[in-house]
């Protein structure tokens, strides 16, 4: 019996060193899916139309702009996130962050690829959302970087970097959270033109907010956002966006 090499290597390694997917635990037997099964992929909802034209954020019934785009609430220019914040992808991003499932980086990045060459975007370099050097360091890495290398397009690791170490956004409304990141941000260089700031989850957009000021200050002509989940409602925000809480939720 003949094997591609592929799933030779993947047969071998199963005996090796079985992986079970982080959401419902049934084996993965192809190592290129990471650490989540096929179908828990499958189950991923993408974000689709109806949403604000320029953030993203989804609606029913909306046409044209949110009440907060319209309002000027957002100083990026555009917004749009390839999948909404199910449990599964809860449970995903949860154990790339903190369980150090950094296979789990690849399909996220293969997605939201997918996404950056189906929508409306721009820019021609790619600035993922620094962590703070001490959470950095303890964690290893910095999940939206690993995202951002499989975009295909240039990527600035450095340029940016957090100088304010921000306790969790949890629980926080709108405008706490606003002066929670008040100067939390720094260049560390020259920006010119357009840009995509990638990261793994758009919660309210306070963050987005207080990057693209960091960066239209330092010379970008437009921020573009790029993320992988989108929290689409204020309950689910209140109650689900802790990642850090656990991955013992279920769909």
């Amino acid at each position: 019996m003949r094997f591609p090499k592929r799933a030779l290597l993947d047969y071998i390694l199963n005996l090796l060193l079985p992986v079970h997917c982080v959401h419902c635990h049934a084996p993965v037997q192809e190592r290129r899916w990471g650490g989540a099964c096929p179908e828990c992929w499958s189950s991923l909802i993408r974000v689709e139309p109806p949403f604000c034209t320029k953030c993203g954020e989804p609606a029913p019934a909306i046409e044209g702009l949110c009440g907060l785009c319209i309002k000027g609430e957002h100083a990026f220019d555009f917004a749009r996130s390839a999948l909404l914040f199910t449990r599964t992808l809860r449970d995903i991003i949860h154990h790339l962050k903190y369980s150090d499932r950094v296979s789990l980086a690849k399909p996220l990045g293969d997605i939201l690829k997918e996404c950056l060459e189906r929508e409306a975007f721009t820019g021609d370099l790619i600035i993922p959302v620094p962590l703070h050097r001490s959470r950095e360091r303890q964690r290893g890495f910095n999940q939206a970087e690993l995202i951002a290398e499989r975009l295909g397009r240039p990527v600035a690791p450095r340029l940016l970097c957090r100088r304010k170490n921000t306790p969790s956004q949890t629980g926080l409304t709108r405008n706490e959270r606003k002066r929670n990141l008040a100067s939390a941000f720094q260049m560390r260089g020259e920006v010119k033109g357009r840009v995509i700031v990638v990261d793994d989850v758009y919660t309210t957009g306070s963050t987005m907010h207080e990057i693209a000021r960091t960066l239209k200050r330092a010379g970008a002509e437009r921020v573009e956002v790029l993320t992988v989940a989108r929290v689409a409602n204020e309950i689910y925000r209140a109650d689900e966006t802790d990642i850090a809480a656990g991955a013992s939720i279920t769909q």
